[in-house]
């Protein structure tokens, strides 16, 4: 069981990490989970089993929807922000357990445990290491700190798409140079590597709503022991 959380917290850390707001304030970018590895035997079915799950990222100038249907549906999640209502809400489905947690968006970056996060993430790029992808031109960003206990983000980011504060959770004062187009989740035990397949520049107005209807509402704090202490990284 502890494995498996370790394993659903790395997954919620790549979820949150592709909230971004483009530079025509609006648009979609659908992302699949295109690789993992593991030298860990107990872990490998369980990483091979969300191979193909799908995020999809809806925002516009003030509000985002990540949506992601991963493990061949036993995981639903989805997260929605208003920056102008400082509102965040989340709902996460697991094997029919349903919880929805609801939080304003300036208290999340309060805890005296992400603040210390924040002050100690180091993010550097390669603008000579480059490649296109979906006709975007992007450079190699690392995202590392000391207090992440040896998780790192590492890929190909654009700066044709604008990021936002915010783009993880984790880091909510973080603010990058671009949207990433691909990138990897890595841990001792297990690597994720997430890359953009569809991008839109306009967006469905009826898919930027969350339902609560039949979710329990839970408190962030709730929420993360209901899970097991999980939350650490991504909430």
């Amino acid at each position: 069981m502890k494995k498996f959380g370790t394993l659903v917290t790395v997954l919620l850390l790549a979820i949150n990490i592709s909230t971004a707001q483009k530079q025509i304030t609006q648009g979609y970018v659908k992302m699949e989970i295109t690789d993992v590895t593991t030298d860990n035997e107990q872990l490998a079915m369980q990483l091979e089993m969300m191979k193909g799950s799908l995020t999809e990222i809806y925002f516009d100038q003030n509000t985002s929807l990540t949506s992601s249907d991963m493990m061949g549906g036993m995981i639903k999640m989805k997260t929605f922000t208003d920056r102008e209502k400082d509102n965040f809400d989340l709902t996460f489905d697991m094997m029919g357990q349903k919880m929805w947690i609801n939080e304003k968006l300036s208290s999340m970056g309060s805890d005296p445990k992400k603040v210390a996060l924040e002050n100690s993430t180091k993010v550097t790029v390669d603008k000579n290491n480059t490649k296109t992808i979906l006709g975007y031109k992007c450079y190699e960003f690392t995202v590392t700190s000391p207090e992440l206990e040896g998780i790192s983000v590492k890929g190909y980011l654009t700066e044709d798409i604008k990021a936002v504060k915010g783009l993880l959770q984790t880091f909510p004062s973080l603010e990058l140079a671009g949207f990433p187009i691909e990138y990897s989740l890595v841990n001792p035990t297990m690597s994720i590597k997430m890359t953009s397949k569809e991008i839109k520049t306009t967006v469905d107005p009826s898919k930027m709503v969350i339902k609560t209807d039949g979710f329990k509402k839970l408190t962030m704090a709730e929420f993360q022991k209901q899970m097991g202490g999980m939350g650490g990284f991504g909430f």
